[in-house]
């Protein structure tokens, strides 16, 4: 195996390879944006950096010799040699290629200068998701529409609303009758007559409460059957957490559509709900090992869809 295809591998899963003598291999995520009427998703940018060469990392040697399997010493030899090979090529020509990563060259102060490959995403989450186009959206200004007033219909039955109002402040004037004698009857400071003026406001509550009461219960609708409430049953079923993404859409009937279609060709299609852009995900399939989901991707894209991609999440 050569040295790039171990790099790339480990960049799936690490933000920092590091190769000695040549420099750092770092990744850097971008979330997603919209530009020029496009939606772009979040993606992670391949960069180089040469001040990392001389830094102690195992990372490499150790994927080297566990795949390869060859010592430890061995696979940091290769490295050596590998660093090597691109600084000497250089030296006789412009541009060098490695495969899935990008361009070397040197500069003007025959530093390296590296250009990535940009067919390669490094976000596993966002694996294959594609660009698309964002619909314009115009929002009207509100308008008030000139209504004629609505007149209300008499019934003999129904009350409108300001009448039992207008009753309702009627018998609370019972009560403000029965305030205002407290207040006389402080004034004149008789025991006596103060006695039959908490008498009579007690009458006069009572009264009111029970207008008022009774006007309430006459202006109310009775339900004479209480509606059951609805029981729903919800299944719980375990995915994995790696999901094969067939789409996503921005409204739920056509994801449902989606699902049917899968379901036709033979897929465990389902709906995991919207992501937080408000796309609606279907998927082909579900996953608990993330190899397995890997293998399946590549063949549905292979097969089937080409814009497929892995979603990875706990549901």
């Amino acid at each position: 195996m050569n040295i790039q295809f171990h790099i790339k591998n480990l960049l799936y899963r690490h933000d920092c390879v590091i190769v000695g003598g040549l420099g750092g291999f770092v990744t850097q995520k971008q979330t997603a944006k919209i530009e020029d009427g496009y939606f772009l998703p979040p993606r992670k940018r391949l960069t180089f950096n040469q001040n990392l060469k001389e830094s102690s990392d195992a990372l490499l040697a150790n994927q080297i010799a566990k795949e390869e399997k060859v010592s430890f010493q061995i696979a940091q030899q290769k490295i050596k040699v590998f660093s090597q090979k691109i600084l000497e090529t250089l030296e006789d020509e412009a541009d060098i290629y490695l495969k899935d990563l990008g361009h070397f060259k040197l500069n003007a102060d025959r530093k390296l200068v590296f250009e990535p490959d940009t067919k390669l995403d490094w976000l596993i989450e966002a694996y294959g998701l594609p660009k698309f186009k964002v619909d314009e959206i115009t929002i009207a200004q509100n308008k008030v529409a000139k209504t004629k007033p609505v007149e209300p219909i008499s019934s003999p039955d129904v009350k409108t609303l300001n009448e039992v109002q207008s009753r309702r402040s009627n018998y609370w004037k019972y009560l403000a009758i029965g305030i205002v004698a407290i207040g006389i009857s402080g004034l004149v400071g008789s025991q006596i007559y103060q006695k039959e003026i908490k008498a009579y406001n007690l009458v006069q509550q009572e009264k009111a409460k029970h207008l008022i009461d009774q006007k309430i219960q006459e202006s109310s609708f009775l339900v004479s059957k209480p509606l059951k409430a609805l029981s729903v049953e919800v299944e719980s079923k375990k995915t994995g957490k790696y999901h094969i993404v067939g789409g996503a859409f921005r409204i739920r009937a056509n994801a449902d559509k989606k699902i049917k279609q899968l379901k036709k060709q033979g897929f465990d299609a389902k709906y995991i709900g919207a992501n937080k852009y408000g796309l609606h995900q279907v998927v082909y399939a579900s996953f608990d090992d993330k190899l397995k989901a890997l293998k399946k991707l590549r063949q549905i894209k292979s097969q089937n869809n080409p814009y497929a991609w892995l979603y990875v999440k706990e549901l």
